[in-house]
């Protein structure tokens, strides 16, 4: 599993496309939807804090967990500047172990995707069902196979701005179903030199059905699959599917 390094340090350069605050506006309603009227949020994979500001904005009682040091010192600071007490733990979502329980939990941005073996997944998800509080929710959303065929498949993007740019190229192995994506990225420094450095990252395509029979092993009933933060069914060429479930009060799969 990939743990961000120099990139925390310009994620949010390259992420800054991103709506953030309709984004967890979509990740409530879809909770509310199902009757989700909670305070206390676990915001795994929180990265450098965007998911778990917005909620803080909001008035929610938010921890952020994250594998990455780097990042949690980017979202540290960030909460911090914000007017915000950040509580944030380093810690493998794998290997999930926190104070207290939670009345929701989400994990955005595709990041259950880099979860390259199934076990881990599984193993997420027991542990998320260990720490949500009785009828508590879990909502994540995952990278489409239409995304990892078209849109990440053998594709290279580019990105050019004043002071920062970067070179992405995917390989797609459609046998595992993984993809291999290489980032260089290139940093201006005074005058006319810049600095490079390179990530590595791998993410897994997991099938819906996949991911409804995990969940059921651990408890965890699906209650609703949407497309592209939409309240809509996935369609053929949707790019991020969005999963609500909600722990199961008797401890039983039915």
């Amino acid at each position: 599993m990939k743990t961000y390094g120099q990139l925390a340090f310009v994620y949010d350069r390259l992420m800054d496309h991103i709506d953030f605050s309709a984004f967890v506006a979509f990740v409530l309603a879809a909770a509310q939807r199902f009757g989700w009227k909670g305070q206390h949020i676990l915001d795994l994979a929180c990265g450098t804090g965007n998911i778990t500001l917005e909620l803080l904005k909001k008035g929610y009682d938010v921890w952020g967990l994250d594998i990455s040091e780097d990042m949690l010192a980017v979202a540290d600071e960030k909460l911090f500047r914000c007017g915000y007490t950040p509580r944030l733990i380093c810690q493998d979502m794998r290997d999930l172990e926190v104070p207290g329980e939670f009345h929701l939990i989400t994990c955005a941005f595709d990041s259950l995707n880099y979860l390259v073996e199934e076990e881990d997944l599984n193993s997420v998800f027991g542990n998320v069902f260990k720490t949500l509080s009785s009828q508590g929710f879990f909502l994540f959303d995952l990278n489409s196979l239409y995304k990892f065929e078209n849109i990440l498949g053998e594709e290279t993007y580019t990105f050019v701005d004043d002071d920062i740019c970067y070179i992405w190229q995917n390989y797609y192995d459609s046998e595992e179903q993984i993809a291999d994506i290489q980032l260089d990225i290139f940093l201006k420094k005074q005058g006319a030199d810049y600095i490079r450095f390179q990530e590595y990252h791998q993410e897994r395509y997991f099938s819906i059905e996949t991911v409804k029979r995990l969940l059921k092993q651990n408890n965890l009933e699906l209650l609703a699959v949407y497309g592209d933060q939409e309240f809509i069914a996935p369609k053929v060429n949707t790019e991020r599917l969005f999963f609500v479930t909600q722990k199961k009060s008797d401890g039983f799969s039915i």
